[in-house]
């Protein structure tokens, strides 16, 4: 039986060290991971073929700060279901949700409130996924 394929999240977070603990919860998690600083970054690789025929195609799911320097995370979600139609969104954030929510951000599939355990992200991955198939 062949093995299932290895699913990408693309984490966007300009705090690098949050950045790089959402990068070790992610793998540990069971999937891959692309790993991006600013919005125009994750823009860039998502837009970028990587050797595939359509635009970010390895890209399963974003994972986004709201509060990011360059773009807020809502911004950065339109942007990239402009290229990437129907992929999942996963917001995270250290202010409150309902206000967070209150800026016109595109509707997400899941949203994590800072700081948040490991098993709340791989729950949240894993029903992202589930939901999706």
């Amino acid at each position: 039986m062949p093995a299932e394929p290895v699913r990408t999240v693309l984490v966007v977070e300009d705090d690098p060290h949050v950045r790089l603990l959402l990068e070790r919860l992610v793998r540990g998690a069971g999937y891959a991971v692309l790993s991006a600083e600013t919005g125009a970054e994750a823009l860039a690789m998502l837009g970028a073929s990587g050797g595939t025929e359509t635009p970010g195609e390895g890209v399963d799911v974003l994972l986004t700060d709201i509060g990011l320097g360059d773009l807020h995370g809502g911004e950065l979600a339109r942007r990239a279901l402009e290229l990437r139609p129907g992929l999942p969104v996963v917001y995270a954030s250290g202010e409150g949700g309902v206000r967070a929510m209150r800026r016109g951000m595109p509707a997400g599939d899941a949203f994590l409130l800072k700081p948040f355990r490991a098993e709340d992200l791989e729950q949240v991955l894993g029903d992202v996924f589930a939901a999706r198939e």
